[in-house]
């Protein structure tokens, strides 16, 4: 499944950092977002459907304004459906967290990627 991506060049600029090392157990980051390093943890599920946990390190030296983040679910290896969330101002260094609800299905994985980013407010 692919993911459109909303152009944020001036915030990409500010958010490079070389040198980082990924936390171990982590994803790899998105080349795309450079700095931003995403990972989700289990799958719950009951009658309403399917909730997973997301976090984003922010391995950069600037606040992030906001981070896009969208799964894609599977039940049995077969689409389930998609979902999403938005985490705010992430500061420099620390990991912002939220949990993405898929309402309806019941399903036994996902793979999440970031699709956007923007600039803090002030």
């Amino acid at each position: 499944m692919s993911y459109s991506r909303k152009s944020s060049l001036p915030v990409l600029a500010a958010l490079l950092l070389t040198g980082t090392a990924l936390p171990a157990g982590a994803q790899q980051a998105d080349p795309t977002f450079p700095g931003l390093v995403l990972s989700h943890g289990d799958l719950f599920t009951n009658e309403v459907g399917t909730v997973m946990g997301v976090t984003v390190a922010n391995n950069t030296a600037a606040t992030v304004g906001s981070v896009g983040v969208s799964c894609a679910f599977t039940a049995r290896g077969k689409p389930a459906g998609s979902a999403g969330t938005t985490i705010y101002n992430i500061v420099a260094g620390a990991t912002g967290q939220d949990r993405v609800n898929l309402m309806g299905p019941r399903a036994d994985a996902a793979t999440c990627a970031i699709t956007s980013t923007g600039a803090p407010l002030n």
